[in-house]
């Protein structure tokens, strides 16, 4: 990620600290600089969640070798760290878009790649048909345990981690179902 990128993603969190998502305009990045801008909105919302992946990334620089629930705990809880630092853009966000779900269709491809660098950050192989339900089910933990977030008004999160743990142990038992 280019300092460009980093630079209109904080600046872009730093807004929705006290505007919603349809209050932001392209105009009000030219007044602060005069680095090159995004060409949409859109474009904005997906480099916010590059942002989260890019320092994601430096986060989990070496991730102990682990059993893989744990592993994936880690990388998960770790991202909810980082966004738990946004809080107030996040819950922005999230309240400009929860009566507009059509919006949140612009993040689907790019929030599908973070589930899959969440996946290979927990060194989980994610080729073929196994792989595709494996994205899905991290995507599906994600999801579930982010509603969570929502409500998790402690410093240390333990209302999420204990979903996040939960909801993995769930996944485990479902994959390891015998028919």
């Amino acid at each position: 990620m280019n300092k460009n990128d980093i630079f209109l993603a904080k600046k872009t969190l730093n807004l929705l600290k006290s505007k919603n998502w349809q209050e932001i305009k392209l105009e009000d990045y030219k007044s602060s600089s005069k680095k090159k801008l995004k060409k949409s909105k859109n474009d904005l919302l997906k480099n916010i969640n590059f942002y989260i992946d890019y320092l994601l990334k430096k986060e989990i620089v070496a991730l102990e070798e682990s059993s893989t629930k744990d592993m994936l705990f880690e990388v998960i809880m770790t991202r909810f760290d980082i966004i738990q630092k946004y809080r107030k853009s996040f819950l922005s966000l999230f309240n400009s878009f929860k009566f507009k779900p059509q919006k949140i269709i612009i993040l689907l491809a790019p929030f599908l790649e973070s589930m899959i660098l969440m996946a290979s950050l927990a060194d989980i192989r994610i080729k073929g048909l196994n792989g595709q339900l494996i994205i899905k089910g991290i995507f599906i933990i994600y999801i579930a345990t982010f509603y969570v977030w929502l409500n998790d008004d402690s410093e240390s999160l333990e209302k999420t981690m204990t979903a996040l743990d939960n909801y993995l142990e769930k996944a485990i038992k479902l994959c390891n179902y015998k028919y």
